[in-house]
């Protein structure tokens, strides 16, 4: 997996910064990722969903909407409903760009505003997936962080308020589209497989928004509960358990985008992992291996290395050779550890339990060292030992 910084237009023109977490090989497809109010795409839920569906083979753009993070604006001329359209703009950009996102994340009111651009003709053509976390049923929830300053706001036009570390200009205007948002007739027209998650026991939005939301949309659709877990997802393990949450019910919806070459036991095929120097996914049986240099050697250490390809077909080759040969005897397990001692030269030794007697191990050995990896490798040394 590997992350990129892009720039993308909002819907009003202004500049979002965005970064998109790649698979190391070809994505099978692509999501966005909505922000919680006020907060960055660097948050934890963002950043640890967005990662998480890119080790799983998912790009994903996480984005921060104009006047937050480090996208440019102001969010004093920002309302709900450019948020809205802010997603749109997204998916119109990863589209014209890489592929159009399948799939839409959304955390608190990034999930509200994920569920309405959800509902847009222009999403609804490519769209397969949306999941929300500790999302409001009604944007409007948000303003009980500042109720306090709303008569102020009203009065005047605007008020600074702070919120977490943040000081922010909240407007009249921004009330005023909060208040003109009716969630009861929008979300019955998303036709979309729908996953909320939400926690019982979070404190800023409360799970009765999850099961409004639930009553007031469509089959497919299913709400788990994130036990444990508070609305920011701030521990590490409350993101990692969303994220796989998300994986696991998102691949049933997504088609895959991207077909690799067909390879067999006869053949294998190298690509180049993206974003790294010496990075590889290998294929072979239809199956994907990561492979990499070890970091003393110039590599990441992302992956297994070639040799530590080769000792472990050795090894397996090795397993496999022994347990054919001791089908017949009271043969139990084995194990083989096969260490590199440098240049050509290899140690292994097996360990083999169950009633055996001196001519049966002495025939497990011969077989040990007549492996078909044995076969393929001229040249090299091994000290073979059964135990």
């Amino acid at each position: 997996m590997h992350s990129v910084s892009v720039k993308l237009p909002s819907s009003t023109g202004t500049t979002m910064a965005g970064t998109i977490d790649f698979p190391d090989a070809e994505p099978v497809g692509f999501a966005i990722f909505a922000h919680c109010f006020t907060c960055s795409r660097f948050a934890p839920a963002a950043s640890r969903v967005c990662k998480t569906l890119a080790e799983h083979g998912i790009a994903a753009l996480r984005f921060d909407f104009p006047g937050l993070g480090q996208s440019g604006g102001e969010f004093s001329d920002t309302t709900f409903s450019q948020n809205v359209d802010d997603i749109v703009a997204a998916a119109t950009w990863l589209g014209e760009n890489y592929r159009a996102p399948q799939l839409i994340v959304g955390h608190s009111l990034g999930g509200a505003a994920a569920l309405k651009a959800a509902t847009r003709d222009e999403m609804q053509a490519h769209l397969k997936a949306v999941v929300t976390i500790g999302s409001p049923f009604d944007p409007a929830h948000c303003v009980h962080h500042f109720a306090d300053r709303i008569s102020e706001i009203k009065t005047s036009g605007s008020a600074t308020v702070t919120l977490g570390s943040q000081e922010l200009t909240l407007t009249r205007e921004y009330l005023l589209d909060l208040s003109g948002n009716s969630p009861a007739e929008y979300l019955p027209q998303l036709r979309t497989p729908l996953l909320l998650l939400h926690s019982p026991s979070d404190a800023t939005v409360g799970i009765d928004n999850a099961e409004a939301i639930f009553a007031a949309t469509h089959y497919p659709k299913s709400l788990i509960a994130l036990d444990n877990a508070d609305h920011l997802l701030t521990q590490p393990e409350s993101a990692q358990r969303t994220a796989d949450l998300i994986v696991t019910w998102a691949r049933q919806h997504l088609a895959s985008e991207f077909t690799p070459e067909p390879t067999t036991e006869t053949n294998a095929i190298s690509y180049s992992a993206r974003g790294t120097r010496f990075g590889d996914i290998v294929r072979t049986s239809d199956r994907a291996i990561v492979t990499d240099r070890a970091m003393s050697s110039g590599g990441k250490g992302q992956g297994v290395t070639p040799t530590g390809l080769f000792m472990s077909a050795l090894a397996a080759s090795t397993s496999q050779a022994v347990r054919e040969a001791g089908r017949s005897m009271g043969l139990v397990d084995v194990r083989v550890e096969v260490t590199h001692l440098g240049g050509t030269d290899f140690t292994r030794e097996i360990t083999v339990s169950g009633t055996l007697g001196d001519d049966q191990r002495a025939a497990l050995l011969a077989a040990a060292t007549a492996s078909p990896i044995d076969a393929f490798s001229t040249g090299c040394s091994f000290q073979t030992t059964l135990r």
